[in-house]
């Protein structure tokens, strides 16, 4: 595979005298050397076309210094017309108006002389640009598939098979700002031992394997960046006809973290990351997303949480999470009706809760409630999940302490206020006890009362201001007998309210109901 190159466009502008000056200078240097856009070469199919070039040359070089054959040969389209005219540009020692080409490395500036292609001027202008100077002489390379390299400090064309020079190698991985360690080059958060054995890591990396130079070229997803392509960042100093076989491209790590050592999924987006429309970083990201949606597409029943596999086993995958008593109870229900992968990256219990809320909610509750009425109730709040299920679950709680106690039916006021301040204390605690206190009958039997629990809960000291001498002195009498009925057990709960009742002055009998 060939990249083909992006159209240049070009525009005019005034030459700065700085690189009028340097577009100058190259043209004498090619003046005294015009062979310096021709790549070195040692085997015989380089010659057989770059010869054919440098016969070309030697007519131009013949008339180095005859400006009517200059201009004349600077007519041509090939490489002899470009040399002609950057020659004529050396006699002339101006070039007050530039062009400027726009490449996917940036602006090229060049002086426009005779008609030679623009993309061979260039060349020859900026024959001292590893990139820039391939140009010259890509045509020929691309149609006979020669392979070409180009570097700061040497030009070099292998013919027929891919052989990049360790020189080139070497000026590689520099511009990559890699390190080398034998034939493994590397970022600086990989270690090449990991790489060699093909061992799995925490870290996701773009892995490079260069064929033709024997060298594996690994990056890591977090060293990888959205300005950089790997791929065309070496490919452009050179020519390669056959990128996708010199080059073999994957994407290495772990979809599950338990895995020991590497595992061959497949890469997609090869095309596009070579052709340059991926960079480093969103070829390893999307390759990355790809497998973890795999996982979760899998006809196979598995539980994976931040990329570890607890295989079948719901509750080690429960444990994981770390969920409260309520979302525990939710998620053991749930998940053991799921037939499908459960796969989830920095989840909550909450969050896997949510997922499956809408399809197991509703029978969750009815499970751990065992009341359809009351569970659809349940169901309807517009709380989260986990919230839900902490009401529903204190709900059972609550029911079955009180389904231990007597059940009393039409209870006179008075009796019915200390019931619902004994049951209130068994079921919600102190806190919610203290408001209860609050919604006392009127009376001064009532009142009394009311100061004895906020005595037997320690916080008589703080309303005693409400009450009246009587109603302090009543209540002191009736404190033990109320902290008697808050710590009352269920066979004992009868008896216990009726003593209190009966301190209090009330004297009718009431009935409890057996549970």
């Amino acid at each position: 595979m060939v990249k083909k190159p992006r159209r240049m466009r070009t525009f005019a502008r005034t030459a700065s005298k700085s690189m009028e000056k340097k577009l100058v200078e190259n043209a004498k240097e090619l003046k005294r050397n015009p062979y310096l856009v021709i790549p070195d070469y040692k085997d015989s199919y380089s010659e057989k076309y770059f010869g054919k070039l440098k016969k070309k040359i030697d007519k131009v070089n013949r008339f180095a210094n005859d400006l009517d054959k200059l201009e004349k040969i600077s007519k041509k389209r090939g490489i002899e017309g470009a040399i002609a005219g950057s020659l004529l540009l050396a006699h002339s020692e101006k070039a007050p108006y530039l062009a400027v080409s726009k490449f996917p490395t940036g602006d090229v500036t060049y002086a426009q002389r005779g008609k030679a292609d623009k993309e061979k001027l260039i060349a020859t202008q900026h024959f001292d640009d590893p990139i820039l100077r391939i140009l010259g002489i890509k045509d020929i390379a691309i149609k006979k598939k020669i392979f070409v390299y180009s570097w700061n400090k040497g030009f070099f064309s292998s013919g027929k098979n891919p052989n990049p020079p360790a020189d080139f190698i070497d000026f590689v991985i520099n511009k990559l700002d890699l390190n080398k360690k034998d034939n493994i080059a590397i970022c600086r958060d990989l270690k090449p031992d990991v790489i060699k054995k093909k061992a799995n890591i925490d870290k996701n990396y773009l892995k490079i394997y260069w064929k033709s130079a024997d060298l594996t070229i690994a990056i890591s997803e977090n060293s990888a960046t959205n300005e950089k392509n790997t791929i065309f960042s070496i490919t452009k100093y050179m020519i390669n006809t056959d990128i996708s076989n010199d080059f073999k491209i994957s994407v290495v790590g772990r979809a599950l973290k338990e895995a020991n050592k590497e595992v061959d999924y497949e890469t997609i987006k090869k095309d596009d990351y070579i052709s340059g429309k991926i960079n480093d970083y969103n070829f390893i990201k999307e390759n990355m997303q790809k497998r973890k949606q795999d996982l979760k597409e899998s006809p196979e029943k598995m539980f994976i949480l931040d990329g570890v596999s607890y295989g079948t086993n719901a509750d080690e995958f429960i444990d994981a999470l770390d969920p409260n008593e309520y979302e525990k109870e939710g998620l053991k229900y749930i998940l053991n009706k799921i037939d499908e992968p459960v796969v989830f990256e920095d989840a909550t219990p909450n969050k896997v809760l949510e997922k499956y809320w809408s399809e197991y909610g509703l029978e969750t509750i009815e499970n751990i409630l065992n009341q359809k009425e009351m569970a659809g109730k349940f169901y309807s709040l517009k709380d989260e999940p986990s919230d839900i299920l902490e009401l529903a679950l204190n709900y059972k709680k609550r029911q079955k302490i009180l389904s231990k106690f007597p059940r009393y039916d039409n209870l006179p006021t008075l009796p019915n206020f200390v019931h619902k301040i004994a049951l209130t204390y068994k079921t919600f605690g102190e806190k919610k006890t203290l408001t209860e206190i609050k919604n006392r009958p009127s009376g001064t039997k009532a009142k009394s009362l009311s100061y004895a629990f906020l005595l037997a809960l320690g916080k008589g000291s703080d309303k005693k201001w409400q009450y009246s001498e009587v109603e302090i002195e009543y209540g002191n009498f009736l404190k033990d007998h109320a902290r008697k009925l808050l710590d009352s057990d269920p066979k004992d709960y009868h008896k216990n309210l009726k003593e209190l009742l009966t301190a209090s002055g009330f004297t009718e009998d009431i009935d409890s109901k057996k549970n």
